[in-house]
């Protein structure tokens, strides 16, 4: 055997059971004699049946009685494995025990040859079970000898050195059909002939085609298309089609809410919200040809604005009928295009022409492959690593019709590929069966499942087996049996999902939905995901079953699992490995878990756990604990007898106690890996506590945020001196990445930061430090990429020092600041945020890597010079600004963002802009001009636009507005709203928010007949005080308009009563109107009764200057209008609607328990426990932090420009980032997410 590099499925379990056997500790448990008898025994039986595994796993595809053989033989080594694990706990137990208790109460354990052990009987079994198994290859006709004739085909291996590819959408596979490509998207901006209905074209073909990447190409990746469809959406449908489950999956991915189970409200709303606007929905990989729930289900989708178009991809071609649509079939391809995609992958930028020999063989190999793009890439990428003349004639001669099964399922050649794979691939291949199509998994927890069924033991070897598993994964990804997905996740094709379940059989189970039926005898790893209470009847038939090992429950949190159903599992399911409660409904977990002894992997993160039974600490196999979000106060006393933990997951930990001793139970964790967050060390009032906490030895952690928070709100001397030495005692250990230090009331920072304690630190974040003047040197952190310094009032000066790494600056806040570090030191400097710093003299040196610069309130600034490659540049409201050479923005082609402020300008670069195509927000204040200096049309991408304190600005210069603009803010330009009937704003169909402050020249009424589109959702007048009248007939045609605002405008007498009887209009704002209150207030006003059927109406009087605009539910909170750029920060008792926010900039929300849960002035009911309606598309930071009762997220889709999203300690969130990562182009940095959102 030795010469056979490559294994069949169970020869690495046969090879570690021999391994296992012959370890020291299983020896001296049996006793030496008794053991090498049995050894014996086991290795005759195992080598009779090792010799045909490879024949027999070939044979399986034609002959059920081999696949029946093989099942069983996987039974068999399964409960091997099974007694080994129990030995290997009894004898470690044993020890235990041993250590901890008298010699003479133990006597028997250093005799086990005069007791009778209590495995040999299950041994013999398992020695019976094999003999038989053996005697049967014969009949089968399976061959004896490593050369059985399946052996063709099998070729050497070589790891891989890492994943090569990172793109979402993989554009290879398409390339070779750019002239399909170029139809389709023909097909798409054609106008509409099917009348009323909306069109819908259908991409069909066989599984692996390339439907889903053609049709993700074209939505995500082609200007044109992405130009032509104001709202792109992405469903993945599947097998299992729900109307009501995919209706709300339609709503979510065009980012709206979708609550409740009722199909009609939930239609009633994807109408609403469709109604006018030109979309292009993406339905992919549907099976469902029920014509009347499709015709029932595509209803709302006809009142779109004409060019909507609807794309389904499927391998049926009866969709044709079942849907009315236009078949685009999509073949297979033809040799010469298989042959360009081959060579891509196999040659890998070597010259074919050096490689003849090779040539000629990939081209028989290519015509095996039915052109089958997915089979061709994956052989592709499997003979790059391969790459000699034998190992290709190996994969030429196989014989690929022993590789087919009878309904041929699975393709032969990916079957293929899974067979060239080492049989410790080959399990954790398997293995992953347990995932539902569509599935999106990450790479770290898959190595995480992977170690706790034992797959990565490594006898032997010189790596770990979190090492071993990111190798395995990366070999995977390699061949494409895993493709990216969408940040770091992952996913499998639906062949390759179909070919890992063909492999796992009756092993590995999955049940979804609301039906549950039997479990198979032998089912060992069970995923679960329901949407119905029905949790005590599954649970019950699982129990049935005797020997599950993983066990994953996706429960919806209100599926509450009782003491009473957990002591019933806990008692029956002795042989868990692995065990998931993720996000479901566990307020506790009952002391029986101790019978779980061979558990190895536990995830309680997002319950509602709060503490830990004592009895846990007798899982001495836990390997992994998860307690993401879940706010745990202690530990239990007995953590550390947890010998095996090596990945343990807390992301919060509250000190409570005024004394601070809880804190020392950190000390029992060292092996915390990832995160943590410390809140309440304001409570701490003793460094030596702090000390026992062992931040020092726990080298895994790699994030550490800090939150001085509780404690007393009185400060004296000796309260400063007491953080200080709390703080010097919390020093980390060296490896970590990333601090965060908040709230802190020491007087300066610990000697640890200045020191060279923190090599490895790449992030630095120091916020609401109120009592620290000068920041502590720096340059000691050589990999220091990212400083952030926020809300500092004392501190004076951050002196110069040398920042080799530095990439990212961000300073905000920090009132008595004078002194920054020298910036020149940085050369890779990319972004720098300087904000809020009105004592701040700064100089901005010219840096080629410069990509944002926002420099905002600032006392003095001199720029140095702009780089080409800026993307993002706000200058705003500083005292003055100075540029030392003139400047030219018309050299800044890439800019995406500009806010400038022409007030306070030394010398004012210049705005000769000329045609900008990637500018997308642009904000000028205090043009005198009365013109702008550029042409608007021209800017085809640009979609916000913002004009304020321009009273000179007469027009928009000629040719208008562009034709994608979204949103059109016009501050205080009294001039330019004169000529607004010039605008042509009606024509402009893709506006969906316009808004007005200031006085409009001579006008009492507003808006004009057909002077704003029907296309607009938000409409918003500020500060309009000679406005009279709201004209009904400029309303009636808006029926996409959803929210109105009207706010101080003191003449206002009457709403346009007629024209907001619109079905679309939900939500109506009215702040400092007085005559309008007076008339529309809920108790006694006359008018009442015509606005009442709006779901939301807001209506408030307040004495708040105009300038500081703080309508309705904002308490506590401070609001600040800035160059578009909205910071709000609030405390806890921050109660919010959504759509009061100015939908552009920085959000902070910090510690917002009420967060969305208001009651409206208006006496109805508002419900704001989700934002899932925001209109941000010019957002770019948003950050929640201890949000506790928010439970629906954002719906990000729609923030093209949002780079940096943070959530952290918002248990109840749901759901955060979309389904689809091309939804978010900008987004780089995704912090925190410790929430339920995925």
């Amino acid at each position: 055997m030795a010469e056979l590099v490559v294994e069949a499925l169970l020869s690495s379990s046969f090879q570690m059971i021999f391994d296992r056997l012959a370890s020291v500790d299983i020896r001296d448990y049996f006793g030496g004699n008794k053991l090498d008898k049995l050894v014996k025994e086991l290795d005759i039986k195992l080598n009779s049946i090792n010799h045909v595994l490879e024949e027999a796993e070939i044979k399986q595809y034609q002959s059920t009685s081999v696949k029946n053989w093989l099942d069983q033989l996987k039974h068999v080594l399964y409960e091997a494995d099974q007694i080994l694990d129990e030995i290997d706990t009894d004898a470690m137990l044993n020890d235990i025990k041993a250590e901890s208790e008298p010699v003479t109460t133990n006597v028997l354990s250093f005799f086990p040859s005069l007791t009778k052990n209590p495995f040999e009987y299950r041994i013999n079994e398992l020695l019976e079970n094999l003999e038989l198994l053996a005697t049967q290859t014969k009949r089968l006709g399976l061959e004896d000898g490593p050369c059985a004739t399946g052996k063709e085909g099998l070729v050497s291996w070589k790891p891989s050195k890492g994943s090569s590819t990172t793109a979402l959408v993989d554009e290879s596979t398409i390339y070779v059909r750019d002239v399909r490509k170029q139809e389709l998207i023909k097909l798409l901006l054609e106008g509409n002939d099917s009348g009323n209905k909306v069109p819908i074209i259908s991409i069909v073909g066989l599984g692996g085609m390339g439907k889903t990447t053609l049709a993700k190409l074209l939505v995500y990746n082609d200007n044109k298309i992405k130009e032509h469809f104001q709202l792109p959406a992405w469903v993945y449908v599947s097998e299992t089609f729900n109307d009501v489950g995919l209706t709300k999956a339609i709503l979510e991915s065009f980012k709206l809410s979708a609550n409740g189970e009722n199909l009609n409200l939930l239609q009633q709303q994807l109408r609403q919200e469709l109604t006018g606007k030109k979309y292009l929905l993406v339905l992919d990989d549907i099976w469902n040809m029920n014509a009347s729930c499709w015709e029932d289900l595509l209803l709302p989708f006809n009142h779109g604005s004409s060019g909507s178009k609807i794309i389904v991809t499927t391998r049926d071609k009866g969709v044709e009928n079942v849907l009315h649509s236009k078949l685009f079939d999509l073949q297979q391809l033809d040799n010469n295009d298989c042959w360009r995609l081959f060579e891509t992958h196999a040659f890998h930028g070597r010259n074919v022409c050096e490689h003849q020999k090779l040539e000629s063989i990939g081209k028989k190999i290519v015509k095996k492959c039915g052109g089958l793009p997915l089979a061709v890439k994956s052989l592709g990428q499997l003979l790059r690593r391969k790459f000699s003349e034998p190992e290709w004639m190996k994969i030429l001669e196989t014989d690929m019709g022993r590789l087919s099964d009878e309904d041929n399922e699975v393709n032969p050649m990916l079957r293929l590929s899974y067979h060239n794979l080492p049989s410790n691939r080959k399990r954790c291949f398997a293995y992953c069966s347990l995932f539902p199509k569509g599935y999106d998994f990450d790479k770290g927890g898959l190595i995480k499942f992977w170690m706790a069924e034992g797959l990565l033991k490594c006898c032997g070897a010189d790596k770990s087996e979190e090492e071993l598993g990111d190798e395995i994964f990366s070999d995977l990804e390699s061949i494409s049996f895993f493709q990216k997905s969408w940040y770091y996740k992952y996913v499998m094709h639906d062949l390759v999902n179909d070919l890992a379940k063909s492999v796992s059989g009756e092993f590995c189970l999955q049940i979804q939905g609301s039906m549950v039926k039997g479990i198979p005898q032998r089912t060992r790893h069970i995923w679960c995901s329901l949407q119905l209470n029905c949790v005590d009847k599954l649970l019950e038939l699982i129990c049935e079953v005797k020997g599950p090992r993983s066990l994953i429950l996706k429960l919806d949190k209100t599926m509450f699992i009782g003491s009473k159903v957990q002591r019933d599992m806990f008692s029956r399911l002795t042989c868990l490995r692995m065990l998931s409660f993720r996000g479901c409904g566990l307020s506790e977990l009952v002391d029986e878990i101790s019978n779980l002894k061979l558990l190895r992997y536990l995830d309680l993160s997002y319950t509602k756990i709060k503490s830990l039974p004592d009895t846990i600490c007798m899982l001495y196999n836990l390997q992994t604990l998860l307690l993401q979000q879940c706010k745990l106060t202690e530990l239990p006393s007995n953590f550390s007898k947890l010998i095996n933990l090596r990945h343990i997951e807390l992301s919060c930990f509250e000190v409570e106690d005024q004394n601070g001793c809880s804190v020392k139970e950190l000390e029992k964790i060292n092996h915390l890996h990832g995160e943590i967050v410390i809140t309440g060390l304001g409570n701490v009032i003793d460094h030596v506590d702090a000390a026992k906490a062992n931040l020092k030895d726990k080298k895994y952690l790699e994030e550490l945020y800090m939150l001085f928070d509780g404690g007393r709100d009185e400060m004296n001397d000796s309260i400063v001196e007491s953080t200080v030495s709390v703080l010097e005692a919390l020093e980390p250990n060296s490896n970590l990445k990333k601090l965060t230090i908040q709230n802190y009331k020491g007087n300066h920072f610990p000697s640890w930061l200045m020191d060279c304690h923190l090599p490895n630190l790449v992030s630095l974040n120091l916020q609401s430090c109120g009592l620290c003047s000068d920041l502590p040197p720096l340059d000691q952190l050589p990999l220091l990429k990212k400083l952030y310094i926020r809300e500092c009032p004392e501190l004076k000066r951050i002196p110069p020092q040398h920042l080799p790494s530095l990439q990212k600056l961000e300073i905000y806040n920090c009132n008595k600041l004078e002194e920054c570090l020298c910036l020149e030191g940085s050369p890779f400097l990319k972004e720098v945020s300087i904000r809020e710093c009105p004592k701040l003299k700064a100089s901005i040196p010219k840096s080629d890597s410069m990509i944002e610069l926002h420099l905002e309130k600032c006392d003095w600034i001199l720029v140095n010079g702009l780089s080409s490659r800026l993307t993002k540049f706000v200058l705003w409201e500083n005292r003055y600004t100075e540029f030392s050479v003139e400047q030219n923005l018309l050299n800044c082609t890439m800019l995406q963002k500009l806010n400038l402020d022409l007030t306070g300008y030394v010398n004012c670069p210049s705005l000769d802009l000329n045609c900008n195509n990637s500018l997308g927000y642009l904000v000028i204040r205090g043009c005198q001009s009365s013109s702008l200096p550029f042409s608007l049309h021209l800017f085809t991408n640009l979609q916000h636009l913002s004009l304020h304190d321009c009273p000179q600005l007469e027009s928009f210069g000629r040719g208008g507005l562009p034709s994608n603009l979204e949103l059109l803010e016009i501050w205080k330009c009294p001039k330019l709203i004169g000529s607004r009937e010039e605008w042509g704003l009606f024509q402009l169909n893709s506006l969906r928010d316009f808004r007005v402050d200031g006085e409009f020249e001579n006008v009492e009424s507003f808006p004009e007949e057909n002077l704003l589109p029907p296309t607009l959702r938000s409409l918003s007048l500020v500060s309009c005080s000679k406005l009279r009248i709201m004209n009904n007939k400029g309303f009636l045609h808006l029926n996409s308009l959803n929210l109105l605002w009207i706010i101080n405008c003191p003449s206002l007498e009457s709403l346009p009563e007629e024209g907001l009887q619109l079905s679309s209009l939900s939500q109506l704002y009215i702040h400092e109107c007085p005559i309008i209150r007076e008339k529309y207030k809920k108790e006694g006003g006359e008018r009442w009764h015509t606005i009442r059927h709006i779901p939301t109406v807001y209506i408030e009087e307040s004495d708040v200057e105009s300038d500081e605009i703080d309508p309705a539910p904002f308490m506590n909170c401070s609001f600040q209008n800035i160059l578009g750029d909205t910071l709000v920060e609030a405390n806890s008792d921050f109660e919010i609607s959504s759509h009061i926010l100015n939908p552009t900039g920085y959000y902070k929300f910090t510690t917002c328990d009420s967060f969305f849960q208001p009651e409206s002035s208006s006496g109805k009911s508002v419900d704001r426990k989700n934002s899932s309606n925001v209109p941000f598309r010019s957002l770019e930071t948003l950050r929640f932090d201890w949000m506790t009762k928010w439970e629906e997220g954002l719906f990000l889709e729609g923030f093209p420009l949002l780079n940096e999203l943070s959530i952290r300690g918002c248990p109840n969130l749901k759901r955060a980032l979309p389904q689809q990562p091309q939804h978010l182009p900008s987004l780089q940095s995704v912090g925190g997410i410790n929430s339920k959102a995925s």
